[in-house]
């Protein structure tokens, strides 16, 4: 298994937790980590004032910055440029390198100056695999969309840490998932503790008919409604009007950080099982709605033990009775 660094919401969700009076062990578990990490992470990031999330996302990142031994020396630069006109590719070309023992940078450094040398007129670009001049954005989007600024969002990391939890029944998980040629939209809905599924049907994306379907579909799952989180779509805009209506939270993830609604984005990927990306949503009827929902809610699940959402959930609702 690869390593990943600890994250500032891990952070942030460490230093609650701590001063809940959890132990290490403890908190590693909830986290998913090995409970060496989080031995290391709270002995090499505490402060004078103990351990504080944004002291300790600092400290990580001025390590991170540490220079290495490398450099882009003229003999490292003479050997890409000849490397990359035998067609190698930067990846190939520092691999190369390492393999042999030879001063080397990382692919990265090797792009960077390929992209400069064509940002001042020069043809190094013309030698990659895929020749292009400039770079494509990692993130693409349309421009003067300005996703992610949805008037009066509130993000995720202000969302209540028992909510990571799953300890309570009522937190839900929201998304639409859009038909072949964007004709028609399922609206889904997926409670966090129980992975019990709501699927609705919007012919458009528009905020006000996106919003009307959501307040439809959790108003009569007789289950109280304690928050939702969204992605970034400007079809949850009218985000304030479903909190007034459903007497809920609202929250979002941040931009591209889908993997902030796993739940969500899991169960989205279940649904194109039965809908592959290259089916339309236009003609879908009730039946096939609640086909979408059987499918999902009468799943046996692992993390439910083996139980099934919809078993769950009922037996949720029981006990509320």
């Amino acid at each position: 298994m690869s390593y990943t660094r600890v994250t500032g919401e891990e952070r942030r969700l460490i230093y609650n937790w701590r001063q809940e009076g959890k132990g290490v062990r403890e908190i590693a578990r909830l986290l998913g980590r090995a409970a060496s990490t989080l031995s290391r992470e709270v002995s090499r990031n505490t402060g004078g004032r103990g351990y504080r999330p944004k002291q300790a996302q600092e400290l990580a990142a001025a390590r991170a910055l540490r220079p290495g031994p490398r450099r882009f020396t003229e003999e490292v630069r003479l050997d890409a440029e000849e490397k990359l006109g035998k067609g190698w590719a930067p990846e190939a070309i520092c691999g190369r390198a390492e393999l042999e023992g030879r001063p080397h940078v990382c692919k990265e450094t090797v792009y960077k100056y390929v992209y400069a040398d064509a940002k001042a007129g020069g043809d190094l670009w013309k030698k990659l695999p895929r020749a292009k001049r400039k770079r494509k954005r990692r993130c693409p989007r349309l421009e003067g969309r300005g996703r992610g600024m949805i008037p009066g969002r509130r993000g995720i990391e202000t969302r209540p840490p028992e909510v990571e939890l799953r300890v309570a029944v009522g937190h839900w998980e929201g998304d639409l998932v859009v038909g072949a040629h964007a004709a028609g939209y399922l609206v889904t809905l997926v409670e966090r503790v129980t992975r019990y599924t709501l699927v609705g049907w919007s012919a458009t994306k528009e905020a006000d008919e996106v919003k009307s379907e959501v307040i439809r579909l959790l108003a009569a799952v007789g289950v109280a409604c304690t928050g939702i989180t969204f992605d970034n779509g400007k079809e949850f805009a009218r985000h304030a009007e479903i909190a007034k209506a459903l007497k809920a939270d609202v929250f979002f993830a941040r931009p591209y950080h889908s993997w902030e609604r796993g739940t969500n984005e899991n169960t989205n990927g279940l649904i194109r099982r039965l809908y592959p990306k290259s089916e339309s949503f236009a003609a879908i009827g009730e039946s096939d709605l609640r086909r979408i929902e059987t499918f999902l809610n009468d799943r046996p699940r692992k993390c439910l033990g083996w139980k099934t959402p919809r078993e769950v959930m009922d037996a949720y609702l029981a006990a509320a009775a």
